[in-house]
């Protein structure tokens, strides 16, 4: 039962990246694709990453034709090389879908870039077109990461994001355009293996690099792991989407999969210790993670984490993403979320398969009656990875993640 149910989610999964994608070759938005269902003219190139990924999945799984998916794929690399703005090859996170412009005051973004240059690399190994290759390579050989890398506290990072507009996202009344940096871990794994396929990033670089953020160990009960200061658990499944860790050992010996295992019991763990206030969570219903809830889309945070006592960092809200996008970590765990669902919430489940978040508000149900892109991409590709590898196995074989892997020093787990 759980098989049939998690292919069904993976399908719907993977129409909301083909139906809510502008497809009009006409437009210098082709291949943008909605950030959320209910704002379907903002665009999200996070969005658009995990959208190239679920194509050559829909290709796989018999979804879309690959000569569709090819035309889909090329367009949308056109797009960015053409008509995204950008700043040293990171774009604008959020786009006008229907032409590209930049939104409103959108920062320029590393991670979110990194996220779509994964699904970009995704598509380059699996396409065997000439054309796709060069386009390819001109993507990945415009970012220029060294503007983006600062000292802090005597260590190399790399700067999170660029907004040129004073009052823009993220920077307001700051003076200075660069906001913020990965000093701490998150999930930005995947950044380093992009900045060490470059030529131009020596290999010191790219290992101080990797060795700038801080590791901070933390526990809830007996679960013991590097956690994220803001600790939502889709910081321990981005970078995996794509990078199988679970076959990969750090130059230190250090486990990243295994981090994502203990991070997603804990997790588990947490909403078991809170069901007593919120009804929705229990044994088959967790995965606290950022996601619509009553009160717009918020970050849900397990304990540990960085913020202050007073901070609000629950509300209570189930998001199916949460355990389906940790199910490479936890198995049938995961899968018995998706069961429970379907059984006792069957509303839950709509075009785009499931929706975005669930609870109870003075005692009635609420759901969300929308989807955020993010999340269904999380959902799919992790779901296709736990059935079928697709994603991870695409991704480990390109020349330039493998040359990635040599230059940090990560190891084949023996």
């Amino acid at each position: 039962m759980s098989t049939d149910i998690l292919n069904k989610e993976l399908y719907h999964s993977f129409l909301y990246f083909y139906k809510q994608a502008n497809l009009d070759e006409g437009s210098t938005g082709f291949g943008l694709i909605s950030d959320d269902s209910k704002q379907p003219n903002r665009a999200s190139i996070a969005a658009v990453g995990f959208g190239l990924s679920m194509y050559v999945i829909g290709v796989k799984n018999g979804y879309i034709s690959k000569h569709e998916a090819l035309r889909i794929v090329k367009g949308t690399f056109n797009t960015f090389l053409k008509h995204i703005s950008h700043i040293h090859g990171f774009y604008v996170h959020f786009c006008n879908i229907e032409d590209g412009t930049p939104y409103k005051k959108s920062e320029y973004s590393t991670i979110d870039t990194v996220l779509l240059l994964n699904g970009a690399i995704v598509c380059d190994a699996f396409f065997d077109d000439e054309e796709l290759h060069n386009l390819f390579k001109q993507l990945i050989e415009r970012v220029n990461y060294k503007p983006f890398i600062k000292e802090y506290n005597n260590k190399l990072v790399f700067r999170m994001a660029y907004n040129p507009h004073e009052n823009g996202d993220f920077r307001g009344k700051s003076k200075d355009p660069w906001i913020y940096q990965w000093h701490m871990y998150a999930e930005q794994l995947s950044l380093y293996f992009l900045a060490a396929g470059k030529d131009d990033i020596n290999q010191e670089t790219a290992r101080r690099l990797y060795n700038g953020f801080e590791r901070k160990l933390g526990r809830y009960k007996e679960f013991e792991y590097v956690y994220c200061p803001t600790n939502a658990l889709f910081t321990y499944q981005y970078s995996h989407a794509w990078c199988d860790f679970k076959n990969l050992l750090d130059p230190y010996g250090f486990d990243w999969f295994n981090n994502s295992v203990i991070a997603t019991k804990a997790n588990k763990a947490y909403c078991l210790d809170k069901k007593a206030i919120y009804p929705i969570l229990g044994e088959n219903a967790w995965g606290l993670t950022a996601c619509l809830t009553p009160k717009g889309y918020q970050n849900q945070i397990i304990k540990p984490n960085d913020l202050k006592p007073n901070e609000k960092h629950v509300y209570g809200v189930l998001p199916p993403s949460g355990a389906l996008g940790s199910i490479p970590f936890v198995g049938e765990e995961a899968s018995r979320v998706a069961e429970h669902l379907i059984k006792n919430y069957p509303e839950s489940f709509g075009v785009y398969g499931f929706y975005d978040g669930l609870t109870y508000v003075n005692g009635k149900l609420w759901i969300a009656n929308e989807y955020v892109g993010i999340n269904k991409g999380i959902t799919g590709v992790m779901i296709d990875n736990y059935l079928h590898g697709t994603i991870h196995r695409l991704y480990m074989s390109h020349p330039y993640i493998k040359k990635a892997i040599e230059k940090l020093g990560f190891k084949v787990r023996r």
